[in-house]
């Protein structure tokens, strides 16, 4: 099919040459004055002519349909690097990007951290430095109502184990002699300054009254301390202080 067309495409061209080379040749012999019987030559050379100028234009048409074509592909190539890079500098932003925010991320998990030990050993540091104030005022108020070193290392024991565990230490160790000067209302008032030191409920606190001075409340029961365990009223050898645990204000840095 392609080639019948091919074949009939070439026919009309080589007609219409010859058509239009009939035409031209006899005006143009009459403007040079060319005898008849040269006119077939005339013809033929306009037919030359023709067919010069055909194909130089098939020629020229197909160099510049090679030539659109050239430039085309190197637009399309032009566009095709423009867009990789492009896309490569955006991928590399993107990858910069990430690496600093990775970065970022890794420095703020650092401060964190870093604050948050700083935090706990303050902490730490300040909880020591209340069990330490704490125990002086347990080793303070005991000595001053004669009881032996003894006797007061087994109570700060008991207000350690107290204090740390948020219960009462129960031992058959503990062997705290009883002293008449020393009223149940004293040790109690005494337990309730501890317990208040750390918000202690009422019933452990209770519990460590009746464990540490076992001798004094032989015959109480839990219920029973618990109910009356601050006492404000009278003259007792020990009072209730909410400031046993002094604060002694931090210099301020210059």
């Amino acid at each position: 099919m392609k080639q019948r067309r091919h074949t009939f495409q070439a026919l009309a061209i080589e007609v219409v040459t010859v058509l239009l080379a009939s035409i031209i040749s006899f005006p143009l012999s009459d403007v040079i004055g060319v005898q008849l019987s040269f006119i077939p030559f005339v013809m033929v050379a306009c037919y030359v002519a023709l067919k010069f100028i055909y194909h130089i234009c098939i020629f020229l048409s197909a160099h510049i349909i090679a030539i659109v074509a050239l430039l085309r592909q190197n637009s399309m190539l032009s566009n095709k690097q423009t867009k990789e890079e492009y896309a490569f500098a955006n991928t590399s932003s993107a990858t910069d990007n990430n690496d600093v925010l990775m970065k970022r991320m890794e420095l703020f998990h650092y401060e964190y951290q870093h604050e948050e030990r700083q935090y706990l050993q303050q902490k730490e540091k300040e909880e020591d430095e209340k069990l330490q104030a704490v125990l002086q005022y347990t080793r303070n108020t005991f000595r001053r109502l004669d009881f032996n070193e003894d006797e007061i290392f087994q109570i700060c024991e008991c207000v350690r184990y107290f204090v740390t565990n948020r219960q009462a230490l129960t031992t058959t160790r503990i062997h705290i002699k009883r002293r008449a000067a020393v009223t149940q209302i004293s040790l109690k008032n005494f337990a309730w300054n501890i317990a208040f030191q750390y918000n202690i409920g009422r019933d452990v606190t209770a519990q460590f009254v009746m464990q540490t001075f076992h001798e004094w409340f032989a015959n109480s029961t839990i219920d029973t301390i618990r109910k009356n365990l601050r006492t404000t009223t009278g003259n007792h050898k020990i009072k209730i202080d909410e400031h046993i645990v002094s604060i002694t204000p931090k210099p301020k840095s210059s």
